[in-house]
């Protein structure tokens, strides 16, 4: 993270960045104008992406693509990682480098901190460390757990609420605390730290507002420090806990510790945001669709499926970057190293190709292929059973618990948050 940038500095390179997006996006680059967040509606620039082939080179700075197939095969692609080639920690400090002369699109705000920013062989150990205990089908035991606190952020709730508030985060912040065995105390500590990071999935590739980089930056270190001594504290008392099961698999080494408090920070920093938008992007196209809600409520076995169809139609990870390792040839073109590749998650959850009448949210589907989201490997390999999870013991608590809910006033999302299009407000009403 650019902690030793001055506020001049780090202002400087956000406000060129959001320039570069802007002058961009004025010649009808669709890439540009997603950075710039400026359509309502999320599938139209989607459609232009895909309009213009496979893969398009960008003038902001990136090939990008809308195509399923293309996506899913640069998600598995080795060659492309989150990092540059060359791993010292100044090529990822772009804040203290000259955009002018050698322009980038990626980290701009670097989040090495949060662990986002981590090779893929570091990826790949910290999903085969974490699989035991939240792996698909492992995290199943959890799910007790997960339906009383969703049910208990419920309790007393009538008349009008903010779904998001009080709601979806607050359950999916109360479950990554009482995992990982925060101790009672820490808990409003962690609820606080955890609204500071809401930014955090669009802040390396759209330039927020300075005083949000710095809450970002601030509430990145106080939330490590918190669960570094939380790890001590378990290193000295083992509990029945996420955080002492991760260091009995582990072991007592140095590295050990590292890996603890990175699947700790990642489902944080990660996990709690895009579990909190997967609920509320589901209600949000309920309510649209209230023939839907009311067989939801009907039979709250079908959540599963309404998050599935969710997780296409409108993912909380929009779109996926990635860096090139080395020269090579993607669909014709030569990617050069250092190059950004970006898939449109969305764009290609609704290629015609792979997905009939893809414009339309059904949580019947059964499609033929899966879609990307949450399928791109790094981070999101070992976080996304456990966002599955809380999404939808969510919706099976709203559906059961609430079915007169109702959608008060529109959804105010994030200005400027093409990745994770996060969602500030949900105001709804219950009888």
């Amino acid at each position: 993270m650019p902690v030793n940038a001055t506020n001049s500095e780090l202002g400087r390179h956000l406000l060129t960045m959001r320039g570069f997006h802007f002058i961009f996006g004025a010649s009808g680059d669709p890439y540009a104008l997603l950075l710039r967040a400026e359509s309502d509606d999320p599938a139209v620039l989607g459609r232009q992406v895909r309009g213009r082939g496979k893969l398009y080179k960008s003038d902001a700075f990136a090939w990008v693509t809308g195509d399923r197939e293309l996506g899913a095969k640069i998600l598995r692609d080795p060659r492309l990682e989150l990092r540059h080639a060359d791993g010292a920690e100044d090529q990822q400090q772009h804040v203290l480098q000259d955009v002018w002369t050698d322009p980038k699109g990626c980290h701009v705000l670097p989040l090495d901190d949060a662990f986002m920013n981590l090779g893929r062989a570091d990826y790949e150990r910290l999903t085969g460390l974490a699989e035991p205990f939240l792996g698909k089908g492992k995290v199943d035991r959890y799910r007790p757990e997960v339906e009383r606190i969703a049910g208990e952020a419920l309790d007393g709730r009538h008349g009008e609420f903010d779904l998001m508030a009080d709601f979806a985060r607050k359950a999916a912040v109360r479950t990554v605390g009482s995992l990982v065995g925060l101790p009672v105390h820490q808990q409003a500590d962690f609820a606080a730290l955890c609204s500071g990071l809401g930014v955090a999935l669009d802040a390396g590739l759209c330039p927020p507002q300075l005083n949000t980089a710095r809450l970002l930056v601030a509430s990145v270190d106080k939330l490590k420090d918190m669960f570094t001594e939380l790890i001590e504290a378990r290193r000295a008392e083992s509990r029945n806990d996420l955080i002492s099961d991760l260091l009995r698999a582990a072991g007592q080494d140095a590295p050990a510790t590292e890996d603890t408090l990175a699947i700790a920070m990642l489902m944080s920093v990660v996990g709690i945001e895009v579990a909190a938008n997967l609920v509320c992007n589901a209600m949000a196209l309920l309510f649209e669709h209230p023939g839907q809600w009311s067989s939801l409520c009907d039979d709250p076995s079908l959540a599963a499926g309404a998050i599935e169809e969710t997780l296409r139609y409108a993912p909380p990870i929009r779109l996926e970057n990635r860096i090139a390792r080395e020269d090579f040839e993607l669909e014709g073109e030569e990617i050069k190293a250092d190059g950004q590749v970006v898939v449109l998650v969305e764009a290609a959850n609704r290629d015609p190709e792979a997905y009939p009448d893809p414009d339309s949210f059904d949580i019947a589907r059964k499609p033929a292929v899966e879609s990307l989201s949450l399928s791109g490997g790094m981070y999101t390999g070992f976080l996304a059973p456990l966002v599955r999870l809380q999404a939808t013991e969510a919706l099976r608590t709203l559906a059961s618990r609430l079915p007169d809910l109702r959608q008060k006033e529109s959804v105010l999302r994030r200005m400027r948050s093409p990745v994770a299009r996060g969602v500030l407000r949900f105001p709804v009403e219950a009888a």
